[in-house]
């Protein structure tokens, strides 16, 4: 039976927007599901929105499973089904994209209700700017539905939303978890602690070493809990080595029911037939007997659902993982362990959050078979014991604005406004609330009576310094003119929505990206690493044609770049890593070898390559350039094989297949 809370929700959402913070575990899905029924029932759409593709893709597949194939379509860059379907599944970049087209007066924006799913990312720093703008230019006529267990205050993002859509949010509180948690410590011994108690004994204790040695393996935590009951166990390590290594060490737990062996080998054997590229993958055989599993972003996606597969149907007694499963991806388990009190923010490890360590937390405990659940830290080099106490019993963080000005942002908006109906658009920013409304650290209670409008213009002065000044770049560079309005160049730039749109403008605008396929495609792949590589330089040289077309174009984009860089603004990181890696996938066809020029796991060459194919399809796309288009469609052709294209399907029997737009 559904809670209370829950169904109160599914009835404020068929009157306006709601907002619902409640408890992972708690049947926020559930909500989801029935609010998204009633919609499809009036023959009206819903944009359901995730921070993640991979989230996005499962989301797909469930809801494909309820709904059905005709109903439900995704859109996520990487993959392209079924897009006019009354529900649309797919990231927020997608939708904020769509929301660009709509200012600008490109297209029609034919949703009903808009679903933000984790809708605490608006206050993640490489992220939630994008969350921001769709709550900004989301029209007020389409209802939304915000989703989250780690809100701490609704209230104010309720207040928000009412003062920019004319109407106040519903906000519905899920009140207690269901399934309650237990924080308990691992003794170097092999004795369980509660969580408290131990970090208390730790700080007190004059010898340490009694209580707490070096850090208990994996294998032998996995057999305590299993001695215990207590599986399964998603244990959260440091890195993906680490996730790795801990499953080639894990060698079973004995006496499993025959019956539960019988059908974990059979879905796999299921999803061999209908992905046969993973028949080679080394961890099949820890999955099939040791009923264990990794799951990091260094996997091929494929395997990954494999994973998320078995765990779902209670087939897995332990998934290694990195703290990114925590992000959504639903993995029912008895118990959460951890064995670090930092995590990996993709440049540097930073001390959790209240809110990082609730979501970690939130895996633990399946509503309807578990009375509690259970976490579990182990003492360790990368522990603090007694933050996580703390953590143990904080509330999550209140979500704060990450809201920056960023060029695609400033090209779009001055296609649809005028710079000084910028300003009042960004003076209805979230950021712009909250400069007038936080002061200490929190938030003050005055904003329930609504603010001035005066002091919201304000408190956008800086936001908007930030956006002349972006603006003023764009203007020497001949993109805009002196009444802030886009010139044909910036007309022609705006179609470039990517990380450094600037810099693939210059280098179209010389003429200098190559016209081979293979060329084109692996040049694309140099411009779009997130992070400068931490690996040694390549021992051999790559390729005469690839050397060659790669140094015509960083010789055409040069003098944009230094520009960027002398402005203050951010730059690309050049890779002849990943261009070496696409010219190999491209030109021969070899995954494993493209794989080891990278340097890196199969996740992350597939995940380049799909960034490229996104890439070259907007290149594709623009006007005026046939041959680069044509080139580009090519790449894309070239680059979409297996197992980098190989179509998400549902799993099982009697289940449809479901392709993927190349």
């Amino acid at each position: 039976m559904p809670d209370e809370f829950q169904v109160e929700a599914v009835r404020l959402a068929a009157l306006g927007d709601v907002i619902v913070s409640a408890p992972t575990g708690s049947g926020k899905t559930w909500i989801a599901e029935q609010v998204i029924a009633q919609k499809l029932a009036l023959r009206e759409r819903v944009w359901y929105a995730s921070p993640l593709k991979a989230l996005s893709n499962a989301k797909f597949l469930e809801f494909t499973n309820i709904f059905g194939s005709n109903q439900v379509g995704l859109l996520t860059g990487d993959h392209k089904v079924n897009p006019d379907a009354p529900l649309v599944i797919g990231t927020t970049e997608i939708l904020r994209n769509q929301l660009y087209d709509l200012m600008s007066g490109e297209c029609g924006f034919l949703t009903d209700l808009v679903i933000l799913d984790e809708a605490h990312y608006l206050g993640d720093k490489d992220r939630g700017m994008v969350w921001e703008e769709v709550l900004i230019y989301l029209p007020a006529r389409v209802s939304l539905l915000l989703l989250s267990a780690t809100v701490a205050n609704p209230e104010e993002l309720a207040a928000w939303l009412a003062y920019n859509r004319g109407r106040e949010p519903a906000v519905v509180l899920g009140g207690v978890r269901p399934v309650p948690l237990a924080g308990m410590c691992l003794l170097s011994f092999g004795h369980l602690m509660d969580l408290a108690g131990a970090a208390s004994r730790l700080s007190s204790h004059s010898d340490r070493k009694d209580f707490f040695q070096q850090q208990t393996s994996s294998y032998k935590t996995m057999n305590v809990l299993k001695k215990l009951d207590l599986l399964p166990a998603i244990f959260f390590l440091k890195s993906r080595k680490d996730c790795d290594v801990a499953l080639s060490q894990n060698s079973g737990l004995p006496r499993e029911e025959p019956a539960r062996f019988q059908a974990r080998s059979a879905l796999v054997d299921r999803y061999l037939d209908k992905y046969p590229f993973l028949a080679g993958h080394p961890h099949l055989g820890r999955i099939r007997r040791g009923a264990a599993a990794a799951h990091h972003a260094g996997h091929l996606p494929h395997y990954k659902l494999l994973v998320e597969d078995l765990m779902n149907r209670g087939l897995l007694d332990v998934i290694f993982a990195t703290s990114t499963v925590s992000a959504g991806v639903n993995f029912p388990a008895r118990t959460v362990v951890i064995y670090q009190s930092d995590r990996f923010n993709g440049q540097a490890f930073s001390t959790l959050t209240a809110t990082e360590f609730t979501q970690m937390t939130g895996r633990a405990g399946r509503r309807g078979r578990d009375q509690i659940g259970f976490v579990l830290v182990v003492p360790g080099p990368y522990l603090n014991l007694q933050l996580m106490a703390r953590l143990f019993n904080a509330p999550p963080d209140p979500v704060r604005s990450a809201l920056s000005i960023k060029f695609p942002m400033v090209l779009n908006l001055l296609n649809a406004y005028c710079p000084s109906e910028v300003k009042e658009l960004l003076a209805a920013s979230l950021a712009s609330w909250q400069e007038v409304f936080w002061e200490g650290g929190s938030v003050v209670t005055r904003w329930r009576g609504g603010p001035p409008a005066k002091a919201l213009v304000g408190a956008a002065d800086s936001l908007y310094l930030v956006f002349q000044r972006h603006q003023a770049f764009l203007a020497a560079e001949g993109l805009v003119d002196q009444r802030g309005r886009l010139t044909p160049d910036g007309q022609w730039a705006i179609n470039l929505r990517l990380d450094h749109p600037l810099v693939f403008y210059a280098g179209l605008k010389a003429r200098a990206w190559p016209l081979t396929p293979a060329a084109l495609a692996s040049a694309v792949a140099a411009f779009i690493s997130e992070k400068k590589s931490n690996l040694p330089p390549l021992s051999n040289k790559p390729p005469i044609r690839l050397s060659q077309a790669l140094a015509r174009l960083i010789l055409a984009v040069s003098p944009m770049i230094n520009r960027l860089q002398r402005a203050g603004f951010d730059i690309p990181s050049i890779s002849m890593r990943s261009a070496w890696a696409i010219w190999s996938w491209v030109t021969r066809g070899d995954f494993d070898e493209a794989m080891a020029l990278l340097g890196l796991g199969a996740g992350d060459l597939t995940m380049l390559a799909l960034r490229s194919a996104d890439h070259l399809r907007q290149i594709a796309g623009l006007a005026g350039c046939s041959e680069l288009s044509a080139a580009a469609r090519e790449a894309i052709c070239l680059i979409m094989r297996e197992p980098i294209s190989s179509p998400l399907q549902v799993v099982g029997e009697g289940e449809e297949k479901f392709g993927l737009e190349k």
